[in-house]
This record gives C-alpha cells, sequence and structure tokens, in this order.
C-alpha cells in the first residue's frame, strides 16, 4: 500500500488529482456517499453514482444514475476508496 492512501482527502488539489477514482464522502448533514469523482474546482466536487431504487410504478426495483455537486465546505471527511480490478 502507498503512503497516505488511507488519509483524508482536505485540499482542493487533492480532490483534482483523484478524478475518475471512487471515494466515499461524509457530509455535515450526516449522509456517506460512495461515489465516482468526476470534477472537482475549486469550491466544490462533483460524484456521480449508480443506485437502486423501488420502481416509481408496480414492483421491484430499477437502477437510477445519481450525481450531486458538494461543497467543500460541507464535506466532513473524504476518502479514497481502495478497488481490486
Amino acid at each position: 500500500m502507498s503512503a497516505g492512501v488511507s488519509q483524508p482527502l482536505q485540499a482542493a488539489r487533492q480532490y483534482k488529482k483523484n478524478i475518475g477514482r471512487k471515494i466515499q464522502v461524509k457530509t455535515e448533514a450526516g449522509e456517506t456517499i460512495e461515489a465516482e469523482l468526476t470534477n472537482a474546482t475549486e469550491d466544490e466536487v462533483t460524484l456521480k453514482w449508480k443506485t437502486r431504487e423501488p420502481k416509481p410504478v408496480g414492483k421491484g426495483k430499477h437502477t437510477v444514475k445519481k450525481e450531486a455537486v458538494v461543497p467543500y465546505n460541507d464535506i466532513v471527511e473524504a476518502k479514497v476508496m481502495i478497488t481490486f480490478n
């Protein structure tokens, strides 16, 4: 394992370096999001993920694509998820 891989992301440059990777973000609202980091600016990050939700009509679930723009001020902690392919 490389040094610092389990350390939380803090600076905007760290987010920019990890665009395209999966991260776990804990927000001020207490929400935890595991998503792909698709963009990072000086003020906020953009996250995209897929989730299974109940269908609006009928039984069963379907996959929904979600996207969220999260300001750094709302992030309590963010870590890069380690994936083994």
